[in-house]
């Protein structure tokens, strides 16, 4: 999913007339050569962001979370056990959690994030047979392991403490660069953020004012999400009383009170990208 996302900005970035250069990398900062006269530089490098160290040099650096992700497909289509939604789907299970959704073809993609609170040195070494061992006692993850042969990826799971120099007037933070908010949703608030500062940057006097308004807008609900993905990731490392308590409150909360209590992330309408300039 993630490669077709990248192919459809990429291939819209080069029709509005964008020049894509790959093989060098920029420091963002003012001696680099080719952004150094730039009236506009947009970081969106990701967690481990050159531009936000540019920006400040001091800024927070990024720090193990306590979790690891592995993630795979299955060989093929596979049967799972019981009535198994469709969607995207979460198991969790002591100190370690399961998500899977059904891929085309009748495949099942699936990842799993496991509490460790020493990162293991080699994520990617743990193939199906390991993970199967550490989720033994769940049905469906057992049933989709089982079904696969190899992992397609595997990574540390990091988090960055609040950064508060986000924007100079020139340079802008977007993304996991300025706000690395997990929960599955870093994609969705880095194409919010696009919309969003191209809407200031069409209807502000001046780049310094247009940043500004920008920073202003996002730091709330991003703010709010890092809080929620925390709180979702707490649960994945959650100690047996707490676990416990969780699988009893989750049946009788979910299904009556999550579509309200999300609806502030995915009712959101960040708007209309402003019409690109001819001239």
């Amino acid at each position: 999913m993630r490669a077709d996302l990248v192919t459809a900005l990429r291939e819209e970035a080069v029709r509005a007339g964008a020049r894509i250069v790959v093989g060098t990398r920029l420091s963002g900062g003012s001696l680099d050569e080719r952004t150094s006269g730039a009236d506009l530089v947009v970081g969106a490098d990701g967690i481990w962001s050159a531009t936000r160290r540019a920006l400040d040099p001091t800024a927070p650096e990024p720090r193990y979370a306590g979790l690891y992700s592995v993630s795979g497909t299955t060989d093929g289509p596979v049967r799972l056990p019981g009535d198994r939604p469709q969607g995207f789907n979460m198991v969790f299970a002591r100190r370690r959690a399961f998500i899977y959704l059904p891929a085309p073809g009748g495949a099942v993609w699936w990842s799993a994030q496991v509490a460790a609170a020493e990162p293991p040195p080699d994520p990617s070494a743990l193939g199906p047979a390991e993970l199967s061992e550490l989720f033994a006692a769940e049905k469906t993850p057992l049933a989709v392991l089982g079904a696969s042969s190899a992992v397609t990826a595997a990574t540390l799971l990091h988090v960055l403490p609040p950064v508060t120099r986000r924007h100079d007037g020139r340079t802008v933070l977007v993304g996991d660069a300025a706000h690395p908010v997990g929960a599955g949703q870093g994609a969705s608030m880095a194409i919010e953020d696009a919309v969003a500062l191209a809407r200031e940057l069409a209807t502000a006097a001046d780049v310094p004012t247009a940043l500004a308004a920008f920073d202003r807008l996002r730091h709330h609900r991003t703010g709010k999400l890092a809080k929620t993905a925390a709180a979702n990731r707490d649960a994945k490392t959650a100690g047996p009383v707490t676990a416990r308590l969780r699988e009893i409150m989750m049946p009788f909360f979910f299904n009556r009170f999550y579509e309200k209590a999300t609806g502030w992330l995915y009712d959101y309408d960040p708007g209309r990208l402003p019409a690109p300039r001819t001239s």
